[in-house]
């Protein structure tokens, strides 16, 4: 048996002492989080980014994300350029077409990240509250510009009523003069001669 030993114990260090391929390093929860992850990243770091550029930095980047989504159609680049055109400094055509990207997103669920979604449920809500009260605005100042032109024009009746009895006082005013006249004589038409 110990012959045995001695025989085999050279073939198991050989066999140890063989090349043998290197294993691969796994990758750390992180990056497998990060490789399986359907975040959208930081959208909020990326809005504060948009708000901070200057108008032309701004088109260039709405540019560059409309590009990039427009290849990729991917839920995370629609709701980033929904976040770049739906700045406060963007026109409201900007803000109308990131409510319809929104809303799209929202409906086809299409976002995979839960707080992406919420995120853009929010966003879609702050929108139709926006509009909303941009219509209520437009509203009443179309109704304060009806009321100022009814205003003028009951203004401008007054006026002519006022002018209108300001001629029947004096009209009235020339005829009591008139009927006075005639019932005591003026004391010029009676001679100063003594009887």
């Amino acid at each position: 048996m110990k012959k045995q030993l001695l025989l085999i114990a050279p073939l198991l260090l050989s066999a140890c002492a063989a090349p043998q391929p290197k294993a691969v390093p796994k990758a750390s929860p992180l990056a497998d989080e990060t490789l399986v992850s359907n975040s959208c990243g930081n959208l909020l770091e990326d809005y504060e980014t948009f708000s901070l550029m200057d108008e032309v930095a701004r088109k260039q980047r709405l540019n560059s994300v409309s590009s990039i989504w427009m290849l990729t159609r991917d839920s995370c680049e629609q709701l980033r350029l929904s976040l770049l055109l739906s700045q406060p400094q963007g026109s409201d055509k900007d803000r109308q077409k990131a409510l319809k990207l929104l809303k799209e997103l929202l409906t086809n669920n299409a976002l995979q990240d839960p707080q992406a979604r919420q995120l853009a449920a929010l966003l879609r809500d702050q929108l139709q509250l926006a509009r909303a009260q941009k219509l209520r605005t437009l509203d009443l100042r179309h109704r304060l510009q009806a009321q100022r032109a009814a205003s003028r024009g009951l203004s401008e009746q007054l006026d002519n009523l006022q002018s209108q009895l300001q001629q029947l006082k004096n009209i009235e005013k020339n005829i009591n003069e008139k009927e006075q006249s005639i019932i005591t004589p003026s004391t010029d038409n009676v001679s100063h001669e003594p009887p």
